[in-house]
Formats: C-alpha cells, structure tokens, sequence
C-alpha cells in the first residue's frame, strides 16, 4: 500500500542513480577515466586488464576514498561525465600538465569552490588552460576533452562488445554495465513501482544514457510501468542542447523532469522558453538524492522527495531541509509499506 501523501500527485517522476539504481560502477567507471585519461594524455600506457584489477586501489586514489565525489555532487555535479571531467580540470590546475596525480589537492580545491559548479565550468576550464598551456576552447564542456573523456567512460561501461569497437587507448574493457543492482531490495522496488504505475503517470528523469536507463528496467521487469514517453535520458538532454544551440540542460536545469513530465515528445524550444501547462506541476512529484535533483524540481516549482541513498547518505538530510524539500525518506521503499 502506498503512503497517503502520494494521493496529492498524478504524475511521479524518478531520479535513478541513488534512488533506484545504485551509482557504484557509475563511481568506478568515473575513476577509470580519470585514471586512463590522464595516463595517456602524460604519454603513459593503460591496460584494460590491469586498471581493473586495481579497480578499488584506483577509485580510492582518485576520489580521495569518496570524499571527492560528495564534494562535487553536493556542490551541483549530476552526471558522472561531468564528475570526471571537473576532476581532470582541477588536476591540471593544482598539478599542471604533466603535474597530476595529488588529488587531496583537487578535493581541497574543490572545497573552494561554489554551490553551483556548472556556473564556474567556464572558469575552471580556462584556469586548466592557464596551468596548462592547452587550448581553453577545447577544455570547455562539450569540447575535445569533454567529449573524448565521454567516450573513454562509455567504454569502460559498456565494453568492447556493446560500443561495436575495440577502446581507442586500451582495448578489452568487458564493461561495469554487467554488474548493475538495485539500491534497494529489487522484490520490493519491483512491487512498489508496479503499485505507483497502477493510478499514476510513472516517469524517469536520468542523467544516465538511453541504453543505461532501459537496460536495468528491461532486466527487472518493470520498464512497461513507466509511460513510453515520459522516459527523459542524457540523449535527450544532448539532442535539445545540439538542436537549442543553447548552454546546459543537465540537473540542476529542469529540463529533464519537465521532459518526462510533458512527454520526451514535447516540443524543446517550449520547454526551455516555458511555454508548458503550469498546473500540471502542482500534481508532480520528483524523488531524487542528490542536491542537482532538488534544485531542478525547485526550479520548475514541483514537489520534491529526497531520500538519503546518496553519496552523503543521512547527513544529506540537513541540506535537504534547509532547500524545502517537501518529503525526506530514508530510501525510495518508503513511499510505500515495503521498507520491513
């Protein structure tokens, strides 16, 4: 049985990563990059075999035990491209070219930082070309950088087979995608989304690529729970940005949930200039962990439930307090009786 404060919404719109998904291997894959990245551009050789061998050694010495990936997700970082792609920015401008590899430095620096990192991308990329000497126009998101550190995680987490080319530094990377599971017992979170679906629209809003966000739905059964079009991927995000020609649509932007919640079939150009039935709003419900969540709800003027299987965990609950989230649940299970 559902909880009764659900009874106000008509449309339910999940977050996945922390809330059902777990981000794990999104971390791992995260450090991979990073770690092959950075290697290769000092001229040193990766092996696929090797990296994963050390895979827990490397992810430990990349984010600081962690420590680094709360930082930059508390402070407004989403997708795990980003989380990867700040970390190398930061490297070159704490170590220089060929200076990395003190990444207490970068959790340091990133200390520093604002709440919102997406408004200082262009800043940062700019110091790293200061520090560097490479070209500031190719160190900006969504330049060379960006997107050949997109590819090398699409690598890593699909693998040779799935990306239908061998990997461009290391070739055979088998793929973390292989390893997804739940954050939650998968019995529970299986009966609980099948209840929701039964008298709600029942989106998703992920920063996660369109085969990344089906795949789990498809291997627990569940993606017929979710309405055909209101399922809003990285691929849409990238689609309107290229068709906008305009700057960020990523979390904290609430693009994404306004995608899911108007249809993936929705006109972008409306979407982004606000052109959209406001009520609809005032009966949506956004669920999601992490502070870039909040902030996209808050800022199309939905409802939103935290739950405390991100990163940060419990000690999330203050900052979700202090933002007004309407509901904070310790995980997603507890929007209905399954959480025993």
């Amino acid at each position: 049985m559902l909880k009764k404060f659900l009874d106000k919404y008509d449309t339910v719109i999940f977050d996945m990563d922390g809330v059902m998904t777990s981000e794990q291997n999104y971390w791992s894959c995260a450090a991979l990059t990073v770690w092959e990245y950075l290697n290769h551009h000092s001229g040193k050789n990766v092996d696929a075999r090797e990296c994963m061998e050390r895979l827990p050694e490397i992810r430990r010495r990349v984010f600081c035990g962690d420590k680094l990936i709360a930082e930059l997700k508390g402070r407004g970082v989403n997708s795990n491209w980003d989380l990867g792609y700040v970390t190398v920015l930061i490297s070159w401008i704490t170590g220089g070219r060929n200076g990395w590899g003190n990444f207490e430095k970068v959790l340091r620096y990133a200390q520093g930082l604002g709440d919102n990192i997406l408004d200082e991308f262009d800043s940062l990329a700019d110091k790293a070309a200061a520090a560097t000497g490479f070209n500031a126009a190719s160190l900006r998101r969504n330049g060379v950088v960006w997107e050949t550190m997109h590819t090398i995680f699409q690598e890593w987490y699909l693998g040779d087979e799935l990306m239908g080319h061998e990997a461009m530094n290391c070739p055979g990377k088998s793929g973390l995608l292989f390893g997804e599971e739940p954050i939650v017992d998968k019995d529970k979170l299986i009966r609980l989304v099948n209840e929701i679906s039964q008298t709600k629209r029942t989106c998703i809003g992920t920063g996660r690529p369109e085969i990344e966000m089906l795949q789990p739905l498809r291997d627990w059964g569940i993606i017929d729970c979710f309405a055909k079009n209101g399922l809003c991927s990285f691929d849409d995000v990238m689609r309107a940005e290229e068709s906008l020609r305009t700057g960020a649509l990523t979390k904290p932007h609430p693009y994404m949930f306004l995608k899911a919640l108007y249809g993936t079939d929705y006109d972008d150009a409306k979407l982004v200039s606000g052109d959209y039935d406001r009520s609809m709003i005032e009966k949506t419900l956004i669920i999601g962990d992490a502070g870039a969540d909040i902030l996209a709800a808050k800022a199309m003027g939905a409802d939103f439930c935290a739950v405390l299987t991100g990163v940060t965990g419990e000690k999330a609950r203050g900052y979700f307090e202090e933002l007004g989230a309407e509901y904070i649940l310790k995980n997603v299970l507890e929007m209905g009786e399954y959480d025993g």
